[in-house]
């Protein structure tokens, strides 16, 4: 059989040498230096994008940024990717096998919760520094860049073309704006699986088509966001679908693919075992239903025009705005649409590009709510347990990357028309502003905030106008190579600047708290802490500091009972996948009363200090108004005021009179200066008081003193002035639904039935609650009474020397251990090296039988099975190590390499 090679070569030698073949390591060398200077922004001003100083709540002293916005769209960017995989790597680095996480909740699986990747070696041992999650961010971008030029150059595209597409897909808007850190993780497998499909194609490449598909399908498994490895999953399946039609030996491609892919889910088979042994302990699939879900169609526009909306989190007192901003993965621009155009029109390999037009369209369809597509796409098994908006963003940028590396490579030889693709290009532009028009009725904001958007839709367009101008310039003026080695260059150096908008809201670095940290490092021994402020949840694991709190998915069923009914008197807790106060339904005052209500089972978990900022106070309080519907933020600039009046609440009738006052804020990543000074008046009387903004934490309460104490009866008017007096960076006041409330500010008016969170408060129980230490960032509570990690029943045993996997024990008599750690399959013990039983104690922690006389009790957690996937994981790795060395030592892998 004629190997398909050699038509391959006929068509190379069909056209003209270019530069670059001459120097054919120079398109290697650029994309892994290039991510570099994407990030040059950052360094060059100062400014830092490390999620440890705005999510870890354990920073002072953070500057200001250039930009008042987010630098990334995910949080979960620092309290899951950066916190719990850095406790992943020091694992690894201390050779062991990262199973659990001790330091969140009472415990809970730390590889099983996928996105740490914590498996996903050896890329996430980068996570063990402090700036580790930018190392691995541009590590991700090189290899993706390199990934996408191999995909390139086998789909016969030329060095330039390829090149231009490796940094595309390098810096696109899913790189750019960090919808998720593992997201990144998976994106380079996705060009490495279709490159291995192509291979499959090929009788003299066979063996590398399989190593290929196994890492790329493994790969993306291990990379931790199984989301997005689904949805890459379905268009490589498409994409095998479209190329079984075009080989002559249908048989030998499908076991190559076949074989691969085996080979990639034995590898990934740890990580799969443990991820389901968690997710069978959850009731993860029966709460993640998202198959309704998706973006408002005003979002469209900013895929075409990034930035049109603003920065990254813009909300301009807009819901459907804020949706929009939340929600939306990644972006295209201008330039690559123009482009994308022009290769859809291209006669090149039409089954290849008439599928990634059918891709983009089902995608976009899906995530921008078209009925008949999103029931298409939700027909796909556990589709529906996908936020297929917001992660499918790497595919349909490949998607138009790839047509538009095929315009790119189509210049070589004068084949591109540049009209139709231009027109194309135009409407869409159209219909991108239109979407977007600041005075459409959908967005129901005040005039203050329309000339804001102006302002944000006259500089994005701008910008690719100007993008434009130049493309059409060099068309005009420029021929040959030179038109496009320009063409070429255009693109990326747009694509660059697009990548670095987000490095504008850095921030300077601040000051860890180590004080603070040391404080409970040296206290806390094996008890653990609650926060309801400072030591953001998960952040405890990267300080390896036992906390009650976590923001984790899939989290435990049990774990999730025993909060819902012994630690917080909340029926909105939902799927339990965060429990942090500062999280709505929660509040900080609520939780004070929960600990004080439920003080017994803090207890018995051992909580023996509770965390609030340094103005906080553990007391009853009151909020206003009840939390529900979607906040919008409502900056306040120094020398600005907000006043609010309202009714007060039913449930102030049980308090004493009002002595400390919050409100909800967000200090745009603890950058906000000056005081804020906060009057409260109802039937006459008034109280005031003011505190340093430099206190307060971001998105949460500020709480200030009220002298003198107001009685507040329900039902009763009050009037809240909020001044921000002085400094030079503003604060923002979170606004939420409120039927009996309105608003009245200098810049937006008045504005009805909107509130801010309001706390009222009264001065702490200094009988259960104890102030131990302070400082700027936190203030340490202890709570009395709390039950070490360790205790016994039934006998009076001695624990000597232990640890939270192991004790040794002297028992008079038979007796029962109690281990405050979460129950689950997977655990186990042994006494003096015999085999144990784990029982579950208090319908959550564990428990095992001593006996008389000295125990020498072991635990260790690895999960149901992992013996199997481990062989399946060594039988995969030998598949693939076969098939490489078979390639480089048979004679036809010789010839084709």
């Amino acid at each position: 059989m004629k190997s398909r090679a050699a038509p391959r070569l006929d068509r190379a030698r069909s056209l003209p040498a270019e530069h670059l073949d001459r120097y054919p390591r120079v398109p290697i060398l650029i994309l892994i230096l290039a991510p570099f200077l994407g990030h040059a922004a950052s360094w060059l001003t100062g400014l830092s994008s490390n999620p440890i100083w705005t999510e870890s709540g354990a920073v002072t002293g953070i500057g200001r940024s250039i930009i008042f916005a987010l630098d990334f769209s995910d949080p979960n960017v620092g309290w899951t990717n950066q916190a719990l995989g850095h406790l992943a790597a020091q694992d690894w680095l201390h050779f062991i096998i990262p199973w659990w996480n001790p330091y969140s909740g009472i415990g809970l699986p730390l590889a099983g919760e996928m996105q740490p990747a914590a498996l996903f070696l050896p890329f996430v041992l980068l996570l063990s520094f402090q700036s580790g999650i930018i190392c691995l961010e541009i590590s991700l971008q090189i290899f993706a860049g390199i990934a996408t030029f191999a995909l390139l150059r086998r789909l016969e595209l030329g060095r330039l073309s390829a090149l231009a597409g490796g940094l595309l897909f390098a810096f696109s808007g899913t790189f750019a704006w960090v919808p998720g850190e593992t997201i990144l993780n998976v994106m380079p497998f996705l060009p490495l699986l279709l490159h291995g499909i192509e291979d499959a194609r090929d009788p003299a490449h066979q063996r590398r088509a399989i190593v290929l598909v196994g890492l790329g399908i493994g790969g993306s498994i291990l990379a931790g966001f199984p989301e997005t490895a689904y949805i890459d999953g379905v268009l490589a399946l498409l994409w095998a679908v479209v190329r079984a039609f075009q080989v002559p030996d249908l048989r030998r491609f499908i076991g190559s693919i076949t074989l691969g892919g085996v080979a990639g889910l034995l590898i990934a088979s740890p990580q799969i075992i443990a991820f389901f042994d968690f997710s069978m302990a959850s009731g993860v699939f029966a709460t993640h239903q998202f198959g309704t879900d998706y973006i408002n169609y005003r979002g469209f526009a900013v895929t075409v025009l990034p930035y049109v909306y603003g920065p990254l989190g813009m909300g301009a007192a807009s819901p459907l705005l804020l949706d929009v901003s939340a929600s939306t993965g990644g972006y295209v621009g201008l330039l690559l649409v123009l482009f994308g155009a022009a290769g859809f029109a291209s006669r090149r390999d039409r089954p290849l590009v008439a599928l990634l037009a059918v891709w983009i369209v089902l995608s976009l369809g899906k995530t921008f709510g078209f009925p008949p597509i999103m029931a298409l796409v939700n027909a796909v098994p556990l589709m529906k347990n996908v936020v297929f908006s917001r992660y499918s963003s790497p595919s349909w940028e490949l998607a138009l990357i790839i047509p538009a590396s095929f315009a790119i490579d189509d210049l070589r030889s004068n084949r591109v028309k540049p009209l139709i693709p231009l027109i194309v290009t135009l409407a869409i532009l159209g219909l991108a502003i239109d979407l977007a028009s600041p005075w459409a009725a959908a967005w129901h904001w005040h005039a203050a905030y329309r000339g804001v958007m102006v302002f944000w839709l006259v500089r994005a367009l701008g910008f690719e106008l100007i993008a434009l101008g130049l493309v059409v310039i060099v068309w005009l003026v420029l021929r040959g190579e030179c038109r496009r080695w320009c063409l070429a260059g255009l693109i990326v150096v747009n694509a660059m600047l697009l990548f670095i908008v987000p490095q504008l809201s850095g921030h300077q670095p601040g000051t860890l708290d180590r004080r603070g940290i040391d404080y409970l490092k040296s206290h806390l021994g094996l008890h653990r802490y609650y926060t309801l402020g400072p030591l953001d949840p998960n952040y405890s694991a990267y300080f390896r500091l036992p906390s009650l709190n976590h923001i984790y998915l899939p989290v435990a069923a049990n774990w999730v009972h025993f909060v819902r009914h012994h630690l917080i008197d909340n029926p909105s807790f939902g799927n339990g996948d965060i429990f942090f106060a500062p999280f709505r339904p929660f509040s900080i005052g609520g939780a004070a009363h929960d600990i004080e209500h439920f003080q017994r089972d803090y207890r018995y978990l051992g909580v023996r200090y509770v965390l609030t900022g340094p103005d906080a106070a553990l007391s009853p309080s009151m909020t206003y108004p009840a939390p529900h519907g979607r906040a919008t933020a409502l900056p306040l600039y120094p020398g600005q005021s907000v006043t609010v009046r309202g009714i007060a609440p039913p449930g102030l009738a049980a308090m004493p009179p009002i002595s400390q006052i919050g409100v909800n804020q967000g200090n745009y990543d603890n950058t906000a200066t000056g005081t804020m000074a906060m009057r409260l008046c109802s039937n006459g009387l008034c109280g005031i008081g003011s505190a340093d903004l430099r206190r307060s934490h971001d998105n949460m309460p500020f709480t200030v003193p009220l002298a003198p104490a107001i009685p507040l009866q329900p039902g009763a008017a009050f009037t809240l002035e909020i001044d921000h007096i002085s400094g030079t960076s503003p604060d923002a006041i979170w606004l939420y639904p409120a039927s009996h409330s309105h608003l009245t500010t200098a810049t937006a008016g008045t504005i009805l039935h909107r509130s801010p969170e309001i706390a009222f408060s009264v001065r702490p129980d200094q009988a259960l609650f104890r102030k131990v230490y302070t400082d700027k960032l936190m203030t340490i509570w202890r709570l009395a009474g709390a039950k070490p990690f360790y205790t016994t029943t039934g006998a009076a045993c001695r624990i000597g020397a232990h640890s939270v996997n192991g004790a040794i024990i002297d028992c008079p008599a038979a007796a029962t251990l109690i281990r405050r750690e979460l129950f689950m399959a997977g655990w186990h013990a042994t006494d003096n090296g015999a085999p144990v039983a784990i029982h579950v104690h208090h319908a959550v922690v564990q428990s095992i039988a001593l006996h008389a006389g000295r125990n020498i009790v072991r635990f260790r957690f690895t999960p149901p099975y992992a013996g199997f996937a481990w062989l399946g994981f060594w039988l995969g790795a030998l598949v693939l190590m076969w098939q490489m060395v078979g390639r480089w030592i048979s004679p036809k892998g010789r010839h084709a390499q």
